[in-house]
């Protein structure tokens, strides 16, 4: 399967391979699927963002690479994979976190109108470490302002040690930054215009030098729209979508 280095490295798919498990042959019946034929249907899925009907250059039929796919998000595997990449390659000592909007229809689950973008779509917040790896995400309506997302973020990484987390004016808030001095957290941010005024006491600090590297997050999240399926959200199970967000996080987190 030569053609699989059009959308992907051969490094990273024998990566993949390795990972998510190989469907099982069973006594009676027909002959399996290989594992490398499924994954490229997928892939394509993935990377064009094209209907499953539309997958070629396979040994197997699209509704074989759509099962193998659907069974790997029935089981959670997708998840498991990609946490457990995140715990091994990551270091968020210091760290950052942005959302960005995948354009969706209309559909019920996690869809809203996300006013910054003037768009409906489904929000994803990523928690990104030092060297900009995707250490955690969320999921959330367009309509759910971003600092809803941080409360998640941090209970997701309970019992890591978060020296610096770098955030864009966006988040600005009083109380998160309290709680966050509170325990250790130094919440590095810009203050927006006339935000002080008239208030007195001490100001926050704001190291220049860390927020240098704010910028991988927005990368990464550049990275994450690079993969059509996601940045138009065309699956209506909101399971599905989520699946294909794992998927895409694995590949950069191979790939780094």
């Amino acid at each position: 399967m030569s053609y699989i280095n059009k959308l992907i490295k051969p490094l990273v798919f024998t990566e993949l391979l390795r990972l998510l498990p190989t469907p099982k042959q069973k006594r009676l019946g027909r002959k399996r699927c290989s594992k490398e034929a499924l994954l490229w249907g997928v892939l394509q899925v993935l990377k064009l963002g094209i209907p499953w009907s539309a997958i070629n250059d396979t040994d197997c039929s699209y509704v074989s690479c759509y099962r193998y796919f659907k069974e790997l998000q029935r089981r959670g595997k997708l998840q498991l994979v990609y946490e457990t990449l995140a715990r091994e390659k990551t270091d968020i000592s210091q760290g950052a976190i942005d959302t960005t909007t995948s354009t969706s229809f209309r559909f019920r689950a996690l869809t809203g109108w996300d006013g910054k973008h003037r768009k409906i779509g489904t929000k994803i917040s990523l928690f990104t470490d030092i060297k900009g790896l995707p250490a955690g995400v969320s999921f959330g309506k367009g309509s759910k302002h971003d600092l809803r997302f941080i409360p998640n973020h941090l209970k997701k990484t309970a019992g890591t040690r978060k020296e610096t987390l770098n955030l864009d004016k966006g988040y600005t808030s009083l109380e998160l930054r309290r709680s966050s001095r509170d325990s250790g957290t130094l919440i590095n941010m810009e203050m927006r215009r006339g935000y002080y005024v008239a208030k007195r006491g001490p100001k926050f600090r704001f190291d220049r030098v860390k927020y240098k590297v704010r910028f991988l997050v927005e990368r990464t999240n550049a990275w994450l729209k690079s993969f059509w399926r996601i940045r138009v959200r065309r699956d209506y199970k909101i399971s599905m979508f989520k699946a294909f967000v794992y998927l895409a996080l694995i590949i950069i987190l191979i790939r780094s």
